[in-house]
């Protein structure tokens, strides 16, 4: 579904750079209700994660965000506890509001109704019940809609909602945490708590969001992680998902507990009798080609895909995330950094040297808490792929 650009506005997207320049009132409380929608993450799904801000005459007269599938979307939230105030007022909201009936009734009647007399969205919905169609009757209604600011950071939000609607693949997010001078661990075989409680209670919001959460081998001899979502409200439980070339899996791993489905991706040359072994112990065994002695990325990413896994979180460690980015096989990439220094025996994120530019990084945004500060980026190519659709 298509409308002509006087109906829905098409802006050109931003560089970073100028972006940041012109940061402003918009921007502030767009980012404000993006912030609000990851409370919702592992609990709206299929529905995307979505926040919204009702602000009056400069000051914030109420916000929301949807909660959990079938329950009251963010706007209408927002909208009802601000009541008599909304009138008048500027909605930001974090997607374009639905107009069609599914679980509730169409966003757009509920701001109709409001008397809001602005709405700011970053992107369009690109669900075809939706596309489009929300903004046209909001303006068709005398509404004024702005579409476009902080669309790098609201993609990184829904990135997983977005590829799965428009049939683009696996999403997959790069996740990494790192100290000042660029180090993941103060020396090989370490482990080492680099974030703070902030920072790791959004990575558990990444993993919810995420139909798999992915680590290489050395993560777990080394952390035994579980990869579970236990710092947040949510019935959400990623598969987790092991790169493992030489089958060194653990005979037991935290990550097991329960009914967690488990998925060992090993090379093609894997020892058959560990092979049995793992299946025996309830781990789901995929062998695929191999690069260099390492399973190769893209094929597994392809292995995930097959068997219904939709997006992906890749949390490392420095040798995963250096095939990934040398592939460029990455949508979004969240990297913490924590304000410590490991020195020259730390561990370093990535195996060879690269600028944003090489990985085709484009800056969404940073934030900070706790001490630390996270800095986002999303694939040049997803950006552009995406623009084509959510604008």
């Amino acid at each position: 579904m298509s409308f002509s650009d006087s109906v829905v506005q098409r802006p050109e997207p931003t560089p970073a750079g100028d972006l940041m320049r012109q940061y402003t009132i918009d921007d502030y409380f767009l980012d404000r209700a993006i912030d609000l929608a990851w409370l919702g993450a592992g609990r709206t799904h299929p529905n995307p994660l979505v926040g919204a801000i009702v602000v009056n005459d400069g000051h914030i007269v109420s916000v929301g965000y949807h909660q959990r599938y079938g329950e009251a979307h963010a706007e209408t939230i927002a909208l009802e506890r601000a009541g008599e105030a909304a009138r008048g007022s500027t909605l930001y909201v974090t997607l374009e509001p639905c107009a069609h009936h599914g679980n509730t009734p169409p966003c757009v009647e509920t701001v109709l109704k409001s008397g809001v007399r602005r709405v700011v969205i970053p992107t369009l919905d690109p669900d075809d019940r939706v596309y489009g169609r929300g903004v046209a009757i909001l303006r068709d209604d005398g509404v004024d809609v702005d579409v476009g600011r902080r669309c790098e950071r609201a993609m990184l939000l829904n990135l997983a909602y977005f590829k799965r609607v428009l049939g683009l693949g696996v999403a997959v997010t790069l996740k990494m945490a790192v100290t000042l001078d660029g180090r993941i661990a103060s020396r090989a075989g370490s482990r080492d708590q680099i974030t703070g409680t902030d920072s790791l209670r959004f990575v558990h919001r990444l993993r919810a969001v995420n139909d798999a959460v992915l680590v290489g081998i050395n993560t777990v001899v080394v952390d035994s992680p579980r990869l579970d979502c236990r710092l947040i409200d949510t019935e959400a439980t990623p598969v987790a998902v092991v790169l493992d070339s030489r089958l060194r899996f653990p005979e037991t791993s935290p990550m097991q507990a329960g009914d967690r489905t488990v998925v060992v991706v090993t090379a093609e040359t894997a020892d058959e009798d560990s092979v049995v072994a793992l299946r025996q112990s309830g781990v789901r065994v995929v062998k695929c080609g191999s690069d260099g002695g390492r399973v190769d990325v893209k094929a597994a990413v392809a292995e995930l895909a097959a068997q219904g896994i939709a997006s992906c979180l890749v949390e490392g460690g420095g040798e995963v995330f250096s095939s990934f980015t040398q592939a460029r096989l990455w949508d979004g990439m969240h990297v913490f950094v924590s304000p410590m220094t490991f020195g020259n025996e730390g561990v370093a994120l990535s195996e060879q040297a690269f600028d944003r530019s090489q990985i085709g990084a484009v800056h969404a945004g940073a934030s900070a808490g706790a001490g630390d500060v996270l800095m986002s980026f999303v694939n040049e190519k997803t950006r552009d792929t995406l623009l084509k659709h959510l604008l």
